[in-house]
């Protein structure tokens, strides 16, 4: 039995019969559609499936030439134009084994987009019909003209349209995420405007809405949003003061900036005695945080949350962050607001410093500590070595170095990618290999030049694999050199040496 052509059907059950007409004739009798044909496109329906069936029970045979489709004559002649060339089939190839990894179908789609290609159309239906929101925006970007026509005949598939600043509509009439999504638009077009906007009915909206919109000048956030903000927070409610103040301590030289500074000064000082560097810590009072609002937990917290790291040496007179790496019992209950700061201002020397005392800190009875938020801020060496320090920690658990490799900005350098691979060969529990989904993330994540070098070192492990664990250890490492080895084809093919990358 000799196969149509099965691309060329799906390209005519996406875009219509009415834009491509599908000679029936030209179809191999065991694949036409029963006789009469009154209704085109349920026959061609009814051919689809039948290629699909023969596809699945039938060697695979020579395509027969792409006469079964013509163009319909509303249609014009020929196939749609396109300036993007489709991608070369080792690309599509690659689509298609790696549907159930998001990272590395995100990742292709991107680097398809960067180099200038676009979808065959045989892939295109199922992208948009993706339920991952991400792979469909992804898609839309590397469709061509047919991806824009079927997105135009299926307005599920498109994007969502953007506000237009000009039509005050959305923001009169419709829900709080509306007027959100029209007030961004603005904001993205005049700042001062849409602050303008916000300011004028503020106090006509519930606690929540004016909270939700209040959210929108953290885009764009300059010193001219700051007597707005200001007025804020004095708000009736504590989640729109909350917000307020979270988009002041956002603002280098705000009065709250400013105000918490001095607090911090008056009672966090740093001396020295017989050469060697002292801390005293007071604790605040309610009536110092006026006219902020009193907070709701620890005092220190709150003071340390909205004060950059950055300025310690020049608040305490000293090198705080030192004190801190060295253990200063006076320091300890403070704690949690050097956290609430290097997660604010995202400062890695900070978050070195904490993160390395909670592995520290492991007992016998106390397995280590893992905060992925902290690891979020880490540097890729920081990150690196201290990995190591948690992996060589016999008590650390699979779902810690998960919570890690969550939280670890990929793609993760070659040293870290190398330490953790030893790990996952032998790490898991009763010393076998880690889950599975850890080994696909470990794939995934690594840097594209790497892939080839860590597709090696998999197969390695899985070569060196013995006793009970040896069949789930070549099973995964064996998975995870695959999928190195398709984003190595990825990356040698869509951006080769010398070319755009």
């Amino acid at each position: 039995m000799t196969g149509p052509d099965h691309s060329t059907l799906v390209v005519a059950a996406t875009v219509g019969t009415a834009h491509r007409a599908v000679d029936f004739e030209a179809l191999a009798p065991e694949l036409r559609p029963a006789a009469p044909i009154t209704d085109a496109a349920t026959a061609l329906l009814d051919a689809a499936a039948l290629t699909a069936l023969a596809r699945r029970t039938e060697p695979a045979a020579p395509p027969r030439p792409a006469t079964a489709v013509t163009a319909h004559p509303s249609a014009g002649p020929g196939p749609i134009p396109d300036p993007r060339p489709v991608v070369p089939d080792v690309v599509r190839q690659v689509l298609s084994r790696v549907q159930d990894q998001p990272e590395i179908l995100l990742e292709a789609l991107s680097l398809i987009d960067r180099a200038g290609l676009r979808l065959p159309p045989v892939l295109l239906p199922g992208l948009l019909e993706d339920p991952r929101p991400a792979v469909v925006a992804a898609t839309r970007s590397v469709g061509g003209q047919l991806g824009r026509l079927l997105m135009i005949k299926n307005p599920r598939w498109a994007p969502p349209a953007d506000p237009d600043p000009a039509d005050r509509t959305p923001w009169q009439e419709g829900t709080v995420a509306e007027r959100a999504g029209w007030l961004q638009a603005l904001r993205r077009q005049d700042p001062a405007a849409a602050r303008e906007v916000l300011a004028a009915g503020f106090d006509r909206d519930g606690a929540a809405a004016r909270a939700d919109l209040l959210a929108v000048l953290a885009d764009r956030l300059s010193p001219a949003d700051q007597d707005f903000l200001l007025a804020a927070a004095g708000d009736r409610s504590r989640v729109v003061v909350a917000r307020a103040i979270e988009l002041l301590t956002r603002l280098p030289d705000s009065p709250l900036r400013r105000d918490m500074r001095r607090l911090a000064a008056r009672h966090l000082q740093i001396g020295r005695r017989f050469l060697r560097p002292t801390v005293t810590v007071t604790a605040p009072v309610a009536a110092e945080f006026a006219p902020w609002p009193v907070p709701e937990g620890e005092p220190w917290t709150a003071v340390l949350g909205r004060i950059d790291p950055a300025d310690w040496p020049a608040v305490f007179g000293g090198d705080l962050l030192a004190l801190i790496a060295d253990g200063a019992p006076e320091l300890q209950p403070l704690t949690p607001g050097f956290r609430e700061a290097a997660l604010t201002f995202r400062h890695p020397d900070l978050a070195r410093v904490l993160v390395y005392r909670q592995l520290s800190a492991a007992t016998a009875k106390a397995p280590p500590t893992v905060d992925p938020p902290m690891w979020s801020v880490l540097t890729p060496a920081d990150a690196t070595d201290l990995l190591d320090r948690l992996l060589a920690d016999r008590r650390a658990r699979s779902d810690q170095v998960a919570a890690v490799l969550g939280a670890v900005p990929a793609p993760w350098p070659l040293p870290f990618a190398r330490r953790l691979a030893a790990w996952l060969a032998a790490g898991g529990v009763g010393a076998g290999p880690a889950p599975r989904a850890l080994w696909d993330r470990w794939a995934a994540a690594a840097a594209r030049p790497d892939c080839r070098a860590l597709a090696e070192l998999a197969r390695t492990l899985a070569g060196q694999a013995t006793g009970d664990q040896a069949s789930a250890l070549v099973t995964r490492a064996g998975r995870a050199a695959n999928l190195l080895t398709l984003r190595a084809v990825l990356h040698e093919t869509l951006c080769p040496p010398g070319g755009h990358q």
